[in-house]
């Protein structure tokens, strides 16, 4: 919107105020006809960002004047300062033109509510108020404008300017959680957005009705909605709603409804999803921005006003996006990351629905992903236990034996040694199975595979012993001590190994007892669950050995009687 200037009112303002010698180029030192013709083609040309200072010293001069005409052309100014402001907010990103462009508008609206820019301007400070976050006021002014009973909404007959305008009102209410309010806005923006075929704006109102839906425990009502969240649109972004997504799979969850929690948990962006897109968004908009205004300052003297004009709201539109785009990605940065916390329950959930193997590879690379998180132990020994239930032997191995050789680990070390050391036990009897039965053969590959089993054998064996003697060490008073000892003296047992027993357990080494050998000798497993199981254990295989004397001691700590002249055949344990 531009104007010219008439000759009588020229005339008006040169006799009140004169004509001056030209003093500089601050519009307050140069003369009033300077003034308004420097005032005049900058508006002319569309630039009012650079006419702002001349509108502002017009009006400083003009006022009070009470003369009709000049009355006219600060009506004039009114609107086209305003978006003076816009322009200058455009080329700076400062937010104190924002304000001015917001005051200027509120200004002309109320000193001249039935001039044809009057509605324009009501659009504009709406836009400016969002920016500014005053969100209340901004939603007040959307509802007049789009009131069927006020005159306002006809006069808008713009499509783009209407969806402008529903959308802001939903912004408003959902900035403010007031979903009283926010519902019917919600509906009517998606309404609107369907019609006009704008993805972006109905993705919008859907993000705000399943964040609502969420809030007010509304759950089934999210799901028809989940489809429209499939794109790659802002508000599929929007940090607020995937956290709400998030809880709201939580809810689900805790209902025992894991199938449809597993839909919401999928739809869930992790902050820095959320930060790459904003990110990205950023920069795409400042290109946009820059090029269009490469593009007016090489051609500008090229092209006519009203092309100017479309080009420099566009800029005005898009440093808006950029400044939203700013805000959610500083709130995404400074929003501590539930990127493990979303990972976690995402694994968690496929356990619950017994999906096994999806479990396991999401515990597992988040363990992997995440080695040094405060939560590692968590999610080493979730991703081995997984690996223990989908029977997945070479992943279960692989991550026992990395908690293991962590020596700080201790939270889980008790179950992950007694199941790795059962699964070394169990891989001797497999293989030792393969030995017996290649045993008789004489072919020279079997024979081969005999002896390669064989080793395997002995190795998983010496890892089994390893693992118990280990744990014994690291966690001696735990109440799986007594189990690691029962498992050692029954594989001894099985083997008859009465010595190798009798030296680890009791300190009997080639058949004299040493005080500083031997698990009895410890000092770290006196008094503790383990003791009465090494005496046990140590008492029968000397009962075994035939040594009934020397077993005494042994077995009297355990049951507390004599047993001299017990008969004993055959000692033997039952493998627990």
């Amino acid at each position: 919107m531009f104007f010219k200037l008439t000759s009588s009112a020229i005339c008006i303002v040169s006799f009140s105020f004169g004509l001056f010698p030209l003093n500089g180029q601050n519009p307050a030192d140069m003369p009033m006809r300077q003034v308004m013709s420097e005032a005049q083609q900058l508006i002319g040309e569309g630039d009012y960002a650079s006419a702002a200072p001349y509108l502002d010293q017009l009006e400083i001069r003009f006022a009070g004047e009470g003369n009709p005409e000049v009355e006219k052309i600060l009506e004039q100014f009114g609107y086209v300062r305003g978006v003076g402001y816009l322009q200058n907010f455009g080329k700076t990103g400062d937010m104190s033109n924002m304000q001015k462009a917001a005051d200027a508008f509120a200004k002309f609206v109320g000193k001249y509510p039935e001039n044809e820019n009057a509605v324009a301007a009501m659009q504009q400070r709406t836009t400016c108020l969002r920016a500014l976050q005053k969100w209340d006021e901004a939603a007040e002014v959307i509802e007049e404008l789009l009131d069927e009973d006020k005159p306002f909404k006809k006069k808008i007959l713009r499509r783009s300017d209407l969806m402008n305008l529903y959308y802001g009102r939903a912004q408003c209410y959902h900035i403010k959680q007031n979903w009283r309010s926010g519902e019917k806005a919600f509906e009517e923006l998606l309404k609107f957005a369907d019609l006009a075929k704008d993805e972006d704006r109905a993705a919008y109102a859907v993000s705000c009705m399943v964040e609502m839906f969420v809030k007010e425990k509304r759950i089934d009502e999210v799901f028809p909605l989940l489809p429209r969240l499939s794109a790659d649109t802002p508000a599929r972004f929007d940090l607020r709603l995937n956290v709400n997504l998030m809880q709201g799979a939580e809810v689900l969850k805790e209902k025992d409804r894991q199938v449809e929690a597993s839909l919401l948990f999928a739809l869930t962006m992790t902050t820095e999803e959320i930060v790459t897109f904003y990110t990205a968004r950023e920069k795409e908009i400042s290109y946009e921005i820059d090029q269009i205004q490469s593009f007016i300052d090489s051609q500008g003297r090229r092209l006519p006003p009203k092309r100017i004009m479309s080009l420099k709201s566009r800029i005005n539109e898009l440093a808006m996006k950029a400044t939203s785009a700013r805000s959610h990605l500083k709130l995404a940065k400074n929003t501590p990351s539930f990127t493990t916390v979303l990972r976690w329950r995402k694994a968690d959930n496929f356990q619950a629905c017994k999906r096994e193997w999806e479990s396991f590879w999401a515990f597992y690379w988040l363990y992997r992903d995440f080695p040094d998180h405060e939560m590692a132990e968590n999610f080493i020994y979730a991703a081995f236990a997984s690996a223990n239930t989908v029977k997945f032997r070479e992943k279960s191995i692989e991550l026992g034996e990395e908690y293991l050789a962590n020596k700080e680990l201790l939270k889980f070390r008790a179950d992950v040694t007694f199941i790795m050391a059962n699964a070394y036990r169990k891989e001797v009897v497999s293989q030792m199975e393969i030995v017996e039965e290649l045993q008789a053969s004489l072919a020279t590959v079997d024979k081969e595979k005999a002896a390669a089993a064989k080793a395997k054998a002995d190795e998983y064996q010496a890892r089994f012993f390893e693992l118990c003697e280990d744990f014994l060490d690291v966690m001696p008073e735990h109440k799986y001590s007594r189990e690691f000892i029962g498992m050692m003296g029954a594989e001894f047992f099985k083997r008859q190994e009465f010595d190798k027993l009798l030296n680890k357990f009791a300190g009997f080494e080639n058949g004299t007892f040493n005080p500083s050998l031997g698990y009895a000798n410890k000092k770290e497993l006196q008094g503790t669950v383990a003791m009465g199981r090494i005496n046990y254990m140590s008492g029968l295989a000397l009962l075994a050995s035939g040594n009934y004397d020397a077993a005494k001691p042994f077995l009297g700590a355990v049951v507390g009687v004599s047993i001299k002249g017990l008969p004993l055949d055959e000692a033997a344990i039952e493998e627990e």
